[in-house]
Formats: structure tokens, sequence, C-alpha cells
């Protein structure tokens, strides 16, 4: 029987962001920073000699805020404002990402995640398997779908549904429960004072899920109850709201829309010796000989 499709997503913006920090600030002869550029694409390639995929996006978040921060104004507040010299680097990644012919997906408004929740379960409902690359914990909600997996971009590590019920004690279904819980640091979403993650896992085990308990507010067992009497309703179900992702963005990206193309040699040549990227130049020539990246069979 032959293999499903495989739809590799990346979370662009989030790898970005990590590729920026974890290397030296680099920089052209007149100035431009590079650092990022470099570490993301020294890692796409990577991704792109060993899998040869045939169908992938690398997924943006839309520079203009969405519903979250809408519903909380604090919303990533606590985060700092991007840095200069990684934001004028987004774009040229963008840029050398369709001269290589790889699908770059955003949506004006709209987060990265919700994208990618979104084709996540679009294509796995048609029978593909679904790779997420991704750093991000709040992603294993989508290991609930399935033919769905996550691979962590900068270890290599796949993470499936055991080593998330393994690591956090809770089914991938239940990511979004426990996270309203117990908080969320990262995007500064206070959650349930009082409640870590052991406790946040005695509360889903009895109850099941935060929808369950604001279904059943007022008749909630004294074991949970307690836990819950400073939280107003009203906040439980904006932090669940918050960290629950969306699969029902409404994009028109089709299986055509994902394919890879041809690289354009010639203007990705001029661009990468703009950023003075001969090693990076060098990859890209070895990876497409004779003009093609050579594509795994499905059978």
């Amino acid at each position: 029987m032959p293999l499903s499709k495989k739809l590799y997503l990346f979370d662009g913006s989030s790898f970005v962001y990590r590729a920026y920090y974890a290397l030296p600030p680099l920089k052209t002869k007149s100035g431009f920073p590079t650092g990022a550029i470099f570490g993301f694409l020294r890692m796409f390639l990577s991704f792109l000699k060993e899998k040869k995929p045939s169908f992938v996006a690398v997924v943006f978040d839309s520079p203009k805020k969405g519903f979250r921060s809408e519903l909380f104004k604090e919303y990533k507040s606590n985060r700092k404002p991007i840095a200069y010299d990684l934001k004028v680097q987004i774009k040229p990644i963008k840029e050398i990402l369709k001269l290589l012919g790889v699908p770059v997906l955003e949506m004006e408004g709209v987060e990265a995640d919700d994208i990618i929740g979104t084709l996540a379960k679009r294509f796995s409902q048609k029978g593909w398997e679904v790779i997420i690359y991704t750093p991000d914990k709040d992603m294993f909600q989508l290991l609930s779908l399935k033919g769905v997996k996550i691979v962590n971009p900068l270890t290599g590590e796949e993470i499936d549904r055991e080593k998330v019920i393994k690591k956090f004690g809770v089914e991938p279904e239940q990511i979004p429960s426990y996270l309203a819980l117990v908080g969320d640091k990262v995007d500064n979403i206070p959650g349930v004072e009082g409640v870590g993650p052991k406790r946040a896992v005695q509360i889903l085990r009895e109850v099941g899920s935060v929808e369950n308990i604001l279904e059943n507010w007022d008749k909630l067992p004294l074991s949970v109850r307690k836990f819950l009497k400073d939280t107003p309703k009203d906040d439980l179900k904006k932090w669940y709201e918050l960290v629950k992702l969306k699969t029902d963005v409404k994009t028109p990206t089709k299986e055509e829309d994902l394919k890879v193309r041809k690289p354009q040699m010639d203007k990705l040549r001029k661009k990468l010796l703009e950023l003075e990227m001969k090693s990076i130049l060098s990859e890209v020539e070895k990876l497409y000989k004779g003009g093609n990246l050579v594509q795994k069979t499905l059978f």
C-alpha cells in the first residue's frame, strides 16, 4: 500500500527568533545584520537535504495583532519589542525561501500557530502525514490529530503523544486546558493563581477539561472548586481561548500552493552574494545540481 503524502510545516516566526539569539551578530561589510538569516538557512537547507520534501510551507506571524491581543491586552506584552536588526532580516529570509521555490504563508492578523493548526487538521483529515517543525509547547495540542507529528528543529527530537503524556501528565487534547490552568509565561497568560503543573494534572484527571469546568461551574466537586474560588469564570474562559489553537482559519491554501518549486538560481545566487553568504550559496548549488531538488518517491 502506498505511503500517504507528507506535508512539512515550519513555524517560521518562532525559529527565526531563536536563530537570531543563538548566533553571534553577523554582519556584511556594509553593516547589514545576517545572523538570523544565516542560522535559519543553515537549518532549513539541512532539512531540505535530509527530507527532500514535495510539499512544505514556512509559516510566519502577521505583523498586525490578532484576536488574542483584542481578547487580552496584556497578551505577549512581557516580550521586548522586536530588535531592529532582527526585524530587517525577516524580509530577506522570506525572499530567499521564495527564490528557493519554498511556499511562504502568512495572513493579516493571524498567528502562524493558527495557520499551521488549520492546515494540519485539513490535510491530516485527507489522510496526509503532517510533520510540524516547532519548538513551542502549545503546538503539542495538534498531536491529537491523526497523522500529525512534531519535531523540535533546535534539537531534532520528534515529539509524539506518548512523550507529551510523559512530560506533562495529560493527553495532547488536554494541553489547552493544562496551559489555561497553569498559565504560560512566554505569552504572558496568568493562569489560575495557586495552580501549578501537579495540581493542574490532578484537576484534569478529575474533570477532563476546562470546557467541562466552564459547563459545570456551579456544580464542580469541592476538590476542584477550592482551587478556582478566587478565579472568575470569565478569566478562566479567556485563558483557555488564548491557548487553544484555531483550526478553522479561512485560508484558501490548496495542495498546489504547497508544492516545492524549482529555485530561481540566478536571482538566488545574486541575493546570497549580496548578503556575503558564499558558504550558503555553495550548499544551495550542491543541493540543486541540475536545477532540481531530487524528490523522494511516495512508493
